[in-house]
This record gives structure tokens, sequence and C-alpha cells, in this order.
């Protein structure tokens, strides 16, 4: 997938940024309600996955100022590779993603969640053909 994306403004990277900590403990919170998604971690889910919304707030940051999506599908690659073997489904992380854009959407001004959503887009289409692929 080559698509071509700007680097986001230095004001909508910034309110990202000063909001990740919400927005990763919002995205696990919500996702901690889906109990069939999380129930195979044990006493262990909570924290398993605030370390993935970590990761993944760290690759869009780097994807977003640079406008470099490369990262995203690096990323998006590990994921399919190494997640199954922590019991993490590729369906899985496409709600987390799902999940994600809505607190990103719900959290932040539109005039940046504007730049933001298209990368969060990218990743939950290439999710999904990732998904396709394995089938």
């Amino acid at each position: 997938m080559s698509e071509t994306f700007n680097s986001i403004s230095k004001d909508a990277l910034n309110a990202f940024i000063s909001a990740g900590p919400y927005i990763i403990k919002e995205t696990v919170k919500r996702s901690m309600q889906r109990k069939n998604e999380v129930e195979q971690h044990g006493d262990d889910a909570e924290q398993i996955l605030t370390t993935g919304m970590e990761f993944t707030t760290r690759m869009l940051e780097t994807a977003m100022a640079l406008g470099e999506i490369s990262i995203l599908e690096d990323e998006l690659r590990w994921a399919r590779d190494r997640l199954p073997h922590d019991k993490v489904s590729l369906e899985h992380i496409l709600k987390r993603f799902k999940i994600y854009r809505d607190v990103i959407n719900d959290q932040l001004d539109p005039e940046y969640s504007k730049e933001i959503i298209p990368f969060l887009d990218w990743m939950i289409k290439r999710q999904k053909q990732i998904i396709e692929e394995q089938k």
C-alpha cells in the first residue's frame, strides 16, 4: 500500500501528544469492557493493553510527524507476526484501532482530529486487508 500522507500540523501533533495518556487510558478502559477479547490475558490484561496502546501511540506520533505511513505498515506486520503468539487476534487489534479512533474523535478538537483520523483510517483499512490475506 503506497499512499502519500503529509505530516500533520505542529498544533495537531502537540494536542495528540498532550492527550496521549488519556487516549491510551480510555482506549484500554473501553477495550477491557470487551471481556471476550481480554480474558485470555487474565490479571495482566490491562497492562498488556496499555503497553500495546503506548507502542501504537509512539509509532503513530512518529508517522504523523514525518508523514511516513511505512512506519505504521511495519508496526502492522510486526503485530500480524507476533501478537497471535500472545493470544491477541488480528480481529482484536482491528477492534482496538476502531476504539482508539473513537476516543481520539471524542477527545480532540475537530480541527486537530481531522488531521489525525486519516492515519487511523489507513491503519484500520490496512488491518482489514491483513485479516483478509490471512484467510
